[in-house]
Parts: C-alpha cells; structure tokens; sequence
C-alpha cells in the first residue's frame, strides 16, 4: 500500500471482492491476503478498500479498476501487487503522471463499455459524463482532472500513455498507431507483466472500433479476454464488435455470457445487466426476431426503472428502445406513447436543447411518419433540426442528414394530399 509519492501507508484495510479475505496494511507497507482455495497464480481477483486509517478518506487509483492478476505464491520480494491510494479531493495528486495515467484509464474504460441500444448519446456527451463520475470519485472538478490530463497527454512520450491520451482526446488513429506499438511492446514482456498487456489490448479495440475497423478491434479484445477472461466489460465489448462486424452466431453467446456474468456477480436487478439484455435484444431485433427481443427490452425497461427511478434519461433509452421496435412491428398505437414519455423525460432530466432531445426528436418523427402523419412530424422534425443546427453547426452532416429527412418530409406529404 503506497500513496502518490510512492511512500508506505499504513492502517488501510484492503479485502478481496468476493470469498477472499481482508487485512490492514502494517508498518512495512504490505498486507498479505487470504484466497479461496481453488484461486490459483494469473486468476483474477478484485480488490476492494475496506476502511482508511483514522482522519483518512483513501481511496484506490492503481490498479485503476482494482482488479489483478494474482501473483507467484512463490516467497520472493517481487511477488506482491502495488496498490496506490490517494486522499479524497487531493488536488496535489494530477502533478503525479502516474496517477493522471491511472485515471484517464479508468475514464477510457467507462467510454469504452459499448452499448447497443437505440437512443446513445452522443461520444462527447458519454464521455463527459464518465469524466464526471470519476471526478466525483475522487472528490476533484471536473474542470481540474480535464485539464490535468490534457497537460499531462501534451507531455508524455510513453506510447502507451500517448495511446491513452489520443483516446481521451477522441484521436482515434493517433490512438490506435501508439496503443499497436505499446502492445507489441508489453506482449514481449507478457510473463513480468500480464496486466499491463489487457490494458493496452483493451484500449487498442476501442480505438479500432470507434473507427468502424470493427474485426480489428474483435482481434484486440479477444486477445484481451484470453488474459483476463471473467471481466463482463471484455465479453461484452467483444460481442459487440463481433455484431457490428456482422457476425451474429459469435455474438450471440458472448452476449449471453455477459449477461450471465452481470446477473450472477451483481444480482438480476442491477443496471449492468439491462445494459446486457438490451445488447442481446438488439442482436435478436437484428437478426428479424422481433418477438425475442421483446422481452428481453420489457425486462431491461422494468429494471432501470426500479434501480434508477422513472425519470432517469436510462428509463428514456429503454423506452425508445421498446418503442422502436414495436413501431418495426406495425404497433403504432403501443410504441407512441412510450417515445413520447421518453421525450418528455428527456426535456426534464436534460434540457429541451440537449441532444438526446433530438435523438427522441428524430424517433417520434419516424414513427409517425411510418403511420402517415406527417403533420405531426414537420414541427417535430424542425425543433430537431434547430437543436442540431445551434449545437454542430449548419454544415455538419448530422444536421445535413435532418435537413435532407425535412424535405423528404415534405414531398410525402404533398404526394399524400394528392391522393
């Protein structure tokens, strides 16, 4: 147990997530922790802070997602997992390179959860919100731990770490050029260093997938789960790059597995595994089942809404799934009112200028325009387009894209009053 200055810290208690132990950390830095008996050396195992020392508030930084490898239970100085913790709020922390590293590793990773649901939002909204959440974590601004990592991404040279702050930047192909060396790098170290070559695999496949190289990215996590094989975020973002690749009879139990993994590890009422039914329903939606992806969606809808109240913009994803999918299936009269709810909780939770409004925006106008009412549509279609007009720009595709739809809009409706 170490802080950021990489000195000992004592009185910290330190457990195992599940059937392991837990102890408090002594005068020599170390604290040696009991496994079940079947964990055997390179399993994965979950650390978690159990109590700071009296007039602490710790928290852990590195490993930035508590999870390792266990190490040789062999009894030699180097057999041991470094864990570096920092106080809440301790803004003196993101001078420390590593620790900036360590963070921006835990964002990239929440950005890198793929989602397959029907109203996302956008890639810089997500990611604001995941640096948000980590600030919070740590008890620092968001302004502060955004500006140290762009500091901090402006002056490293490691390749890994440049790999890291091209992703943070949304750099995708700085990103992947140096994640690709970082990786070769690190596999050539493999024995000393198992954790350091999931990371930079893990990394590596988002930078292919937000670039659409998805089958290059199906490369990266696959490697990434041969090492690290019961994280659900791996399986999951493996079966999502394997269905944007087109290659449904892959995915599709890696989909189940995740789902499996998030039920059994969390219980079958937690967020995480709405996030995976509404991966698997967007599979079987896909495939043309949409009588198995129903379910799958109710369900989804019903656990968000108990974990996280009926007003949370996860609620308005979830509707707008349901509600897509039985407007596909001709049931307009059961699909319009779920998107109109999840419009509405949207505009309240998020603003009316935000732009998941226009996501819901552009859902209820298919809707009704697949119905024939494209008076209802045009005023709808228009508020989108003014959101995405003050917030991209005139010339953005996006808002070319909705232009284009509005004078579509148009002749179908003049060809219909001709009728």
């Amino acid at each position: 147990m170490q802080d950021a200055h990489r000195h000992p810290v004592k009185g910290v208690g330190i457990g195992v997530e599940g059937s392991g132990g837990s102890r408090t950390s002594g005068d020599d830095e170390k604290a040696l922790l009991s496994l079940s008996k079947d964990t055997a050396e390179n399993d994965w195992v979950s650390l978690q802070l159990v109590h700071s020392p009296p007039g602490k508030d710790l928290v852990i930084v590195s490993p930035f997602d508590n999870r390792t490898p266990v190490p040789s239970f062999k009894d030699k100085p180097e057999n041991f997992v470094r864990v570096i913790v920092i106080e809440r709020g301790d803004f003196a922390a993101l001078q420390d390179g590593t620790i900036v590293a360590s963070l921006t590793a835990k964002i990239n990773k929440a950005n890198a959860t793929s989602k397959k649901v029907g109203a996302l939002p956008s890639d810089g909204e997500d990611q604001r919100s995941n640096l948000e959440k980590v600030a919070r974590l740590y008890g620092l601004k968001t302004e502060d731990l955004d500006e140290a990592i762009r500091s901090w991404g402006a002056r490293t040279t490691d390749p890994y770490d440049v790999g890291l702050a091209a992703l943070y930047e949304r750099d995708y192909p700085r990103a992947t050029g140096e994640l690709k060396e970082a990786l070769k790098t690190r596999e050539a170290k493999l024995a000393q260093d198992q954790k350091a070559v999931v990371n930079a695999a893990f990394v590596l496949g988002k930078s292919f997938y937000k670039q659409g190289k998805y089958r290059d990215a199906v490369t990266a996590y696959e490697r990434c789960l041969q090492l690290s094989p019961g994280d659900t975020t791996v399986v999951n973002n493996l079966a999502v790059s394997l269905h944007d690749s087109g290659d449904f009879a892959r995915a599709e139990p890696l989909y189940r597995r995740a789902l499996a993994i998030d039920e059994k590890a969390l219980g079958p009422e937690h967020p995480d595994v709405a996030i995976s039914l509404n991966n698997l329903a967007s599979l079987s939606k896909d495939k043309g089942d949409y009588a198995g992806a129903e379910p799958l969606l109710r369900r989804a809808l019903a656990i968000d809404e108990k974990a996280l109240g009926p007003e949370h913009p996860n609620v308005a994803a979830g509707l707008n799934n349901l509600g897509l999918l039985l407007g596909r299936t001709g049931d307009y009269a059961g699909a319009e009112p779920l998107l109109r709810r999840a419009l509405a909780i949207d505009e309240k939770a998020l603003g009316p200028e935000h732009p998941d409004v226009a996501i819901d925006l552009s859902n209820l106008v298919s809707l009704l325009q697949g119905k024939g009412d494209y008076a209802g549509a045009e005023p709808l279609l228009r508020r989108a387009l003014a959101i995405q007009e003050r917030r991209l720009g005139l010339d953005n595709p996006t808002t070319i894209k909705i232009r284009n739809n509005l004078e579509a809009l148009h002749r179908l409706d003049a060809q219909a009053k001709k009728k």
